[in-house]
C-alpha cells in the first residue's frame, strides 16, 4: 500500500515537472521580433495610396502570413532623393536586421541627381549599423514610368495599388534568405 502512495507522488511529481518544462518557455525560445526598416522616399512613406496598400505594410503582411515574426518600420523622406536616403540611412535604429530601401530616383532624376552614385554608400551605411542592406528598383520590378503600373498624370513619381503589391512580392524572398529561417 504505501509503494502505491510513493509510485503515485512520484507521478504526480514527474506531471508536474513535465507540465512546467513543456509550458514554460526558457529564455533560448523566446524569439525576438525581426525589425526591418522600410528606407526610401514617397512610395515607401505611402504618399500616394493608403498606409495599408504601400509595399512596406504588404510586405510585413507576407511575411506574418509565412509564420515570421517580424515588424517593419517606414522610414521615409517624402519627396527625398538619393542623397537624402542615404543621410537617412545613416540613423538606422539600432537592432535593425534587414533595410529594404529605394534610391529616390524619380526625385534624383529631377534634381540631376545620378542615384547608383549613392547606392553603394547607402548600403555602406547600413551596414555599418549591422544591418543587412536590399536595394528594391521600382522600374525593374513595376516597370517603367508611363505604364499602367504607375499613376497616369502623377509629377511625383507614384506608383499604383497593385505595383506595391507587386513590389513587396517582389522583395519578399530576398527578405527572408536576410532573416533566414523562422
Amino acid at each position: 500500500m504505501r509503494s502505491t502512495k510513493l509510485e503515485g507522488r512520484r507521478a504526480i511529481v514527474i506531471a508536474a515537472a513535465l507540465t512546467f518544462v513543456l509550458f514554460v518557455p526558457s529564455p533560448q525560445a523566446r524569439a525576438e521580433t525581426v525589425r526591418i526598416v522600410a528606407l526610401g522616399a514617397s512610395n515607401t512613406y505611402a504618399q500616394a495610396v493608403s498606409t495599408s496598400q504601400a509595399w512596406p505594410a504588404k510586405l510585413e503582411a507576407m511575411l506574418k502570413a509565412k509564420g515570421y515574426d517580424v515588424s517593419v518600420t517606414v522610414k521615409g523622406v517624402t519627396l527625398g532623393d538619393a542623397s537624402q536616403v542615404y543621410a537617412a540611412a545613416q540613423s538606422i535604429p539600432s537592432g535593425t536586421k534587414v533595410v529594404v530601401f529605394d534610391a529616390g530616383g524619380g526625385n534624383s532624376k529631377d534634381r540631376g541627381i545620378d542615384p547608383t552614385a549613392y547606392r553603394t554608400k547607402t548600403m555602406q551605411a547600413i551596414r555599418a549599423q549591422g544591418a543587412t542592406p536590399i536595394f528594391v528598383s521600382y522600374k525593374q520590378i513595376v516597370g517603367p514610368e508611363g505604364t499602367s503600373a504607375w499613376i497616369a498624370g502623377d509629377p511625383h513619381h507614384h506608383f499604383t495599388a497593385a505595383s506595391h503589391t507587386r513590389v513587396a512580392a517582389s522583395v519578399l524572398p530576398r527578405v527572408i534568405a536576410a532573416i533566414g529561417k523562422k
